[in-house]
Order: C-alpha cells, then sequence, then structure tokens
C-alpha cells in the first residue's frame, strides 16, 4: 500500500506541482488548498506525513501544527514545514512527535526536497 502524504498549501500551482510530483514517486497524495478544512480532511486522508505550507492566507501555520501535536490520533504524523519558497529553492524543516520541535532544516530545489522526503518515508 502506498505511503500518503497530506499536502496544506493555498497557492493552487505550489499544491498542483507537490502533488504530482509525489503522484509520480508513487505516494498517494491528499491535497488540501483551504487550510481551515485541515481538521476534517487530516481525519479522512490518514495521511503517513504532512507537508505544511507556512505561509497559509487562510490559517496560521504555527496554529495548525499546535493543533496536529494537541491531537492524539494525529500527534505521532511528522510533519514538514515549508517555510521558503521562490519555485526554485524551498527552506523546510520537520517537525516530529519525538521531538516536539523543528529540526533538520535544509534549503535544497524542489527535487532534493521531493527525495528527502522519500528517504524519510522510506524509514
Amino acid at each position: 500500500m502506498a505511503k500518503r502524504i497530506m499536502i496544506i498549501e493555498d497557492d493552487v500551482i505550489e499544491l498542483n506541482r507537490f502533488s504530482l510530483l509525489l503522484d509520480l514517486k508513487g505516494f498517494e497524495v491528499c491535497p488540501l488548498s483551504h487550510s481551515y478544512r485541515f481538521l476534517t480532511e487530516v481525519s479522512r486522508c490518514n495521511p503517513d506525513l504532512i507537508m505544511l505550507d507556512s505561509a497559509l492566507s487562510e490559517i496560521d501555520s504555527t496554529l495548525i501544527t499546535r493543533t496536529l501535536k494537541s491531537l492524539d490520533h494525529v500527534r505521532n504524523i511528522p510533519v514538514v514545514l515549508i517555510a521558503g519558497k521562490n519555485h526554485e529553492q524551498y527552506t523546510y524543516a520537520y517537525n516530529t512527535a519525538e521531538k516536539g520541535n523543528l529540526d533538520e532544516v535544509k534549503t535544497a530545489d524542489i527535487y532534493s526536497l521531493i527525495k528527502d522526503i522519500e528517504l524519510k518515508m522510506a524509514s
């Protein structure tokens, strides 16, 4: 069974870009462009990993992360917070249940980001 990744991104071009690349890598993708629906959709999708844009227009990504980490049924899902993007380079960090904070902050192109997610999902 394919691993599931939920993408919370209000930029539809970025959402489609990530969705397509992850789908081509064999992941099942749950795209979400309306961040205010994250609680309903995370329960429906039941993802193995969540990609979250840090600059959402509808709801603060910090609130989403804190809410996710406070709920027993989704607390252990790793979150990749994508903080900086210019369509060529992305700055991102993982938020894991074990540490409860951001770690492994990196800057890379989209293909390296996707490769990093592949490696993270394989372990």
